[in-house]
């Protein structure tokens, strides 16, 4: 295992976060998550890039506290349900990624 899947394996579980909201931050499936993760699926760079900037934020929040910590949690949940409904709806994921909002149309 490589020291940034080591790495990102350590503070999940330390955080008590899911693979499936890892994944989600990461942009990947948690399928493709745990493939990478347990070896049968080869950490790509970008993939790779992608985990050691999130291991480097979790850094910044050692010391959050559980309401924040929850807040972030939720705020993961939502993304992927948003994620979810886009998809039932037809619509591509790309349409939410660094907007706010949807305009109808």
């Amino acid at each position: 295992m490589t020291e940034v899947i080591h790495e990102i394996e350590r503070i999940r579980l330390a955080a008590r976060i899911s693979q499936a909201e890892v994944s989600m931050i990461l942009g990947v499936t948690q399928g493709h998550y745990s493939k990478v993760i347990n070896g049968k699926v080869e950490l790509s760079l970008k993939l790779k890039e992608r985990m050691q900037e999130w291991i480097n934020s979790q850094a910044d929040t050692v010391h959050e506290t559980a309401t924040a910590r929850r807040m972030k949690q939720l705020a993961v949940s939502i993304r992927q349900q948003c994620m979810e409904l886009m998809h039932l709806a037809g619509l591509p994921g790309e349409m939410i990624e660094g907007s706010t909002h949807v305009e109808s149309g």
